[in-house]
């Protein structure tokens, strides 16, 4: 994350490389990218005349270097960007166009040097035993945006709260990290409307995130399979009928439950072998917290009880999908059938 405050700050000052790569998945540092070389680099008038975007999954690299390589109209600069680049990685993408990569290896050692050319590549890693990709690394100025890890995230927001003059009271911020699944695109988006609510007092309210910040599916899944875990069969079913009435397909809340048995199932494999909280987190690739909820919910549970249970998840998931029973019944019965293992297995 360092990386990118430099790299922002560079471009601010007008410091430009001729190429960049932005490689990784964070929407929000994306987005920032796109947005601060637009503005420093190009006057407002000529935006029309000397900013391109080329999609390579229908448009080709002949297309962008072309435009890279003409001259600017009425301005100082052109800004190309790229997106979609799949040939740095091992995908394959049906009906695109021919890329001739050659061409772009010769431009990558001899750029415009009035264009700023970026390519934007969402992808975790590139393969990098393509030569394409060791001339674009060799050649380009790297901006990772990798998603960061959960620390990062919050370390991140906490500096931008901090810098615009607002502070969490108590339990906000904890709320508001579990509202957001930890997410800092997500984060960033909700703050924005937060600030505005609190733009006389500055203190950022567990109340205020309770109502402004809005429960995902996943979170209202999380809810009741917490209840589902609780044995409370009553408040299971009026929960999911609740989604139901929220127009939230079966198939969808399935699909949730098994994602979070297949977690506890994980999180007790993992806890048996003796790793820690933080490593099970880092295995896992998933917020810490989740796994601090999950460790307080498998204790309960032996392993094979979790194992058939989410068995049973994964068999109606596909019997839903192939319309052998019947959808909305499905979840209904899975609490049901819960509660009455639990007791079994008790």
């Amino acid at each position: 994350m360092k990386n990118i405050q430099n790299e922002l700050a560079n471009i601010r000052k007008g410091n430009y490389a001729p190429i960049y790569l932005v490689l990784g998945e964070e929407r929000y540092f994306i987005e920032r990218i796109r947005e601060t070389i637009i503005e420093h680099a190009l006057d407002e008038e000529s935006i029309d005349l000397n900013f391109s975007s080329f999609d390579m999954e229908e448009n080709t690299i002949n297309d962008a270097l072309f435009e890279a390589s003409s001259f600017p109209f009425f301005g100082e600069r052109k800004v190309v960007f790229v997106q979609n680049p799949y040939f740095l990685t091992g995908q394959k993408v049906r009906n695109a166009p021919d890329h001739n990569i050659d061409e772009l290896e010769d431009y990558l050692k001899n750029p415009a040097d009035f264009t700023i050319f970026v390519i934007f590549a969402p992808y975790e890693k590139l393969d990098r035993r393509k030569k394409i990709t060791k001339s674009l690394e060799k050649n380009a100025q790297l901006i990772d945006v990798s998603s960061p890890n959960a620390n990062e995230a919050n370390r991140y927001i906490k500096e931008v709260v901090k810098e615009k003059g607002y502070q969490f009271t108590d339990g906000a911020f904890q709320l508001f990290t579990e509202r957001t699944d930890g997410n800092l695109t997500q984060m960033m988006h909700e703050l924005d409307k937060i600030f505005l609510y609190h733009i006389d007092s500055k203190n950022i309210t567990k109340d205020s995130i309770q109502h402004l910040v809005p429960k995902s599916l996943e979170q209202n899944v999380f809810e009741l399979n917490t209840l589902v875990l609780n044995n409370q069969v009553e408040a299971s079913v009026e929960a999911y009928h609740d989604l139901l009435v929220q127009k939230e397909e079966p198939i969808k809340i399935v699909a949730l439950l098994i994602s979070q048995f297949r977690l506890l199932l994980q999180v007790k494999v993992l806890q048996r072998q003796g790793y820690p909280q933080g490593d099970i987190a880092k295995v896992l690739k998933v917020h810490p917290y989740r796994v601090k909820l999950a460790l307080q919910n498998v204790r309960r549970y032996e392993q094979h009880l979790l194992s058939e249970a989410l068995d049973y998840l994964i068999d109606a998931d596909y019997k839903m999908k192939t319309g052998q029973i019947d959808q909305e019944l499905q979840v209904e019965l899975f609490i049901m059938r819960f509660a009455q293992q639990s007791k079994v297995h008790a």
